[in-house]
């Protein structure tokens, strides 16, 4: 969990995620600071988030409940923000929620200063944890080489992957480079997300035919696709079908 900080005003955490069975509850709260150096009142709004499409129809106002909507804060001071979740019976898979606090507008002011940050609460036991890489690419941007892959959760819960690239010789015979990916954005249940990141300097590998693995991991499981390419004397790619 990290802080969510702008223009004058903090939410801790910035990411919520919160696991429960079936019939259970959860209470948490956000602390919620003024870093102007005025006093401010501010709204609290619930909104719907990603969730699994067998609880789309959900009420969040009524799984998601705060103490208050209405806080008043001193200048530099910090309020906390209790919540209750009820995670209903028949809920699979996964519910989402984001939470907008705004600051409430003077007469006359233009710009209206507000914060969104997201809930996710995952059902336990109602998981189906499922991923694949629908498409993957390899390109030159400047002096590196880059990938684009696009991932399609078909599970009901929201995944954050990580993983690795393995750079092999041609036909495997030798792991030459690894390289990681980090944990990034979600990708939602039943949606596609694509991802483009770079991958290393087109200088460190020399002309030749290579394979690049990808492996990627979300929540205990991992995927994995190849991709055959060449690279020119120029350094440029060519993508072997």
């Amino acid at each position: 969990c990290f802080s969510f900080v702008y223009a004058g005003l903090s939410v801790d955490p910035a990411v919520t995620n919160i696991a429960g069975e079936p019939g259970s509850g959860y209470s948490g709260k956000y602390a919620v600071k003024n870093t102007y150096n005025k006093d401010i009142n501010i709204t609290v709004e619930v909104t719907k988030g990603n969730s699994f499409s067998a609880n789309k129809e959900a009420d969040v106002n009524k799984w998601l409940v705060f103490e208050k909507y209405k806080y008043f804060i001193p200048a530099g001071e910090t309020v906390e923000v209790p919540y209750t979740v009820k995670i209903e019976d028949e809920f699979k898979g996964s519910v989402s929620a984001r939470i907008n606090f705004s600051v409430d507008q003077e007469e006359g002011q233009m710009i209206s200063i507000s914060i969104s940050v997201p809930i996710y609460v995952t059902v336990t036991g109602t998981e189906n944890i499922d991923f694949v890489i629908d498409s993957l690419d390899l390109y030159k941007a400047g002096d590196n080489i880059a990938y684009k892959m696009v991932l399609e959760n078909k599970g009901n819960v929201h995944i954050r992957h990580s993983g690795n690239v393995e750079i092999y010789t041609k036909k495997k015979k030798k792991q030459i480079k690894t390289v990681s990916i980090q944990e990034t954005v979600p990708t939602y249940c039943e949606q596609k997300r694509e991802f483009s990141e770079r991958l290393f300097s087109a200088k460190d590998l020399k002309k030749g035919k290579y394979v690049a693995v990808f492996k990627v991991r979300a929540l205990g499981k991992e995927v994995t696709k190849e991709i055959n390419f060449k690279l020119s004397k120029k350094g440029e790619i060519i993508i072997k079908k």
